[in-house]
This record gives C-alpha cells, sequence and structure tokens, in this order.
C-alpha cells in the first residue's frame, strides 16, 4: 500500500460572496502550494469546511484538484459526514478520477461508541475505493470521538485491507507512539497538531497533514531541518514562532474562519466562510492583519 511520506496541507474550499464553491480559484491554490514545497492537499475536511457542503459540490471540487495538481500534488479526499452512504459515493468518485487516497473523520452527531462501530464504519468507506490507501481522521477536539486508535489498528489490520493509516490530531502523543508500533510498523501516522509538531519530531513523525502549512509551511519545513541537524534551539524557536501565529487563529474563531481570511493576505482571495461559520468582518480583518504584523508574518508567511 503506498503511503503519502511528506507533507500535505489542508486547504479552504474558495467561495464567493454569495457562498457559491469558486472552483476557478483552486488552480491558483494549487500553484501557491507547488511553489511552497508543500506534498499534497487533503481536501474537503475541517478546514475546507466539507461537512457544509453537498455531495455534488464535493464531487466537482476533488475533480478540479485532482485536475490542477496534475500529479505534482497528492490529492487526498476527505469523505467525512453523516450521512455513510453519500460517503461511499465521494469515495467511489475518489478513485475514479485518480486521487492518491481517500480519508474520512468520524460523524460527530450519532457518533461511533465502541470501536465494533467505528471499524465497522471505516470499513464501508474504505471497501468503496479498495484500490486507495484509506486513512482514518482522528479529530476528537472536533467531533467528540476519541475511541481508542491502537484497538481500530489493531482490528483494521485483520478487516480493512487498504486501510493505510491514521490521520492524528490530538495532543496524545503517549498514543501517538504506540500506534507506530502496531502491525510492525504497517500503518502511516500522519501528524495532524500542528501546536506540537516539534514534539512529533521526538517521536520519528514523517509525515503530516497541517492547516497552518497553509501560511507558514516554510517555518515547519525549517523546523524539521534543524531537528535533523540536532540544533534543537532553533527548533524550539521555531515552533514558538507557529504558536505566536497559532494563537493569533485562536484569538479570532480559529483556523477555519480567520486562517481562511488570512489567505487572501497572501494572495489566494479563499472568500467567506458558509453558515453557520461567521465570516471575519471588514473591522476584524484590519484587527487581524495588525496582530500578524506585530510577529512579523510576513517576513516568514508563505509566498
Amino acid at each position: 500500500m503506498k503511503k503519502i511520506n511528506g507533507s500535505v496541507a489542508a486547504p479552504f474550499t474558495p467561495m464567493y460572496e454569495n457562498g457559491d464553491v469558486n472552483y476557478d480559484r483552486i488552480s491558483d491554490y494549487a500553484e501557491f502550494f507547488v511553489r511552497n514545497d508543500v506534498d499534497g492537499a487533503f481536501i474537503c475536511g475541517s478546514s475546507g469546511e466539507g461537512a457544509l457542503l453537498t455531495k455534488e459540490e464535493r464531487f466537482a471540487i476533488a475533480e478540479k484538484w485532482i485536475e490542477v495538481a496534475a500529479g505534482r500534488l497528492k490529492v487526498i479526499v476527505h469523505t467525512g459526514g453523516t450521512n455513510l452512504r453519500d460517503q461511499q459515493e465521494l469515495a467511489k468518485h475518489a478513485q475514479k478520477h485518480g486521487a492518491f487516497a481517500i480519508a474520512a473523520m468520524a460523524p460527530a452527531f450519532l457518533p461511533p461508541r465502541r470501536n465494533e462501530e467505528l471499524v465497522a464504519y471505516c470499513k464501508t468507506i474504505a471497501s468503496a475505493a479498495p484500490e486507495l490507501p484509506f486513512y482514518y481522521y482522528h479529530i476528537p477536539p472536533l467531533n467528540n470521538v476519541n475511541l481508542s486508535i491502537l484497538d481500530l489498528l489493531r482490528s483494521a489490520d485483520k478487516e480493512i485491507p487498504n486501510f493505510a493509516g491514521v490521520k492524528y490530531t490530538s495532543d496524545n502523543l503517549y498514543e501517538f507512539d504506540q500506534c507506530k508500533y502496531i502491525a510492525d510498523g504497517k500503518f502511516e501516522m500522519l501528524h495532524g497538531l500542528d501546536e506540537t509538531y516539534l514534539s512529533a519530531l521526538g517521536f520519528g513523525y514523517t509525515a503530516g497533514v497541517g492547516g497552518t502549512y497553509n501560511h507558514i509551511f516554510g517555518v515547519y519545513k525549517e523546523m524539521a531541518e534543524a531537528f535533523e541537524q540536532q540544533n534543537f534551539e532553533l527548533a524550539r524557536e521555531l515552533q514558538h514562532k507557529s504558536h505566536l501565529f497559532i494563537n493569533i487563529l485562536c484569538k479570532f474563531r480559529g483556523n477555519i474562519v480567520v486562517g481562511k481570511h488570512m489567505m487572501k493576505f497572501m494572495g489566494v482571495d479563499c472568500g467567506p466562510n458558509r453558515l453557520p461559520m461567521q465570516t471575519i468582518t471588514p473591522e476584524e480583518s484590519i484587527l487581524v492583519k495588525k496582530e500578524l504584523e506585530a510577529i512579523d508574518f510576513f517576513s516568514f508567511c508563505n509566498k
């Protein structure tokens, strides 16, 4: 089973002011990722407001990303939602159109409460695209599903042939480390919590999916290089730099809202959020830019 083995950004979904998806902007977005040495795009996830999009919109977004990526980016299609039948169709569509992989988070409404339920959920989606790697998207801070990933991997090893690994967006590095040893290291653990990037490096992290890779991927790339060279002081300084940026995200309703708005400052205008997300106002935008200037963001952000 092929693995991602690289750094994948979680793009926002570009929209027009009326809330329609702006498919034309995806081409510029892909070029932006390529220019900044990102390895792939994890589309229609939490950053991409996937749960707020229709199935037809998600089909079209996947087709556009795969087209403009043109083999230069690994496109991972997130199918997660509350309708399992739609997720099967999204998985089949991703395989048909040449996606690199598929992924799914557990639904926040009527979620699985036992490992057996989570395994059956993942198996149903993964089996709809048997030729693609399937990644489970573990993000308990968002969907409040915090079942044992160790148990999931042990079961998946037996029941889901194309189960490739986990996008692990949690601060439980105790569990994250142990997952790498299940089935002799068969499963790829994608680090997904940018706040603990340096800590994950200490646990042998080699691949990941990040929301703030949209903005400051160069910081993480330099941090990984500093760690490899055992320049731990520089690595800590770079993690702190990312924390200063993430503090601004937290201050203005998080990455999905203000992170999306910030893309406009970097030349990739992704437009507004879709309700019930509340788009950054013009007044807030002025404050956000001042906060970014205070940490010298525009000297180290993606270009």
